[in-house]
């Protein structure tokens, strides 16, 4: 595993916060993978089946916007559990054109795993840093996000 956040704070003033916060997103990715890996999950793949696990069957629109991955890169992961049997596409009860998305009896017992690594690995994510800290750093990151969707919007070329 790579130690790169000292690097970034090597960088010029003006780009150390967010030279840091990529950093150690991609360090918490690989983190992520390296636990998933014995699995043969991707994180995203082991995101899918821990929240159909704690939220129950629901549609690919709906899996999309709580993982944050567009519509066509959900049903790909969904083909690729779906070949592995562990999950399955059922009919909407409430509305037979829609389909939802539910874990077979393996994709619980691969999702039971999923989330005990996930505890785990959360817990030594934090070691050492306190709840309250934890809750302002999450208020600085989405006072950064906000920011940096703002300046995209800023940015883009206006159409007329």
């Amino acid at each position: 595993m790579t130690n790169s956040a000292p690097l970034a704070l090597t960088t010029p003033p003006w780009q150390r916060v967010e030279t840091t916060i990529m950093s150690t997103a991609r360090d918490i990715r690989i983190a992520y993978d390296h636990c998933f890996e014995p699995l043969d999950l991707t994180l995203s793949q082991a995101s899918l089946l821990g929240y159909v696990a704690e939220n129950g069957p629901m549609t690919q629109t709906q899996l999309a916007a709580a993982l944050v991955l567009g519509r066509a890169a959900t049903g790909s992961l969904v083909d690729q559990l779906e070949r592995r049997e562990l999950v399955v596409r059922v009919p909407d009860p409430d509305d037979r054109r829609v389909w939802l998305v539910e874990n077979t009896k393996s994709g619980e017992v691969l999702a039971a795993q999923v989330i005990a690594i996930d505890e785990s690995l959360r817990k030594r994510l934090r070691s050492g840093i306190t709840k309250a800290e934890r809750q302002q750093l999450a208020e600085i990151l989405l006072k950064m996000s906000a920011n940096a969707l703002e300046s995209t919007e800023e940015t883009s070329p206006k159409t007329n």
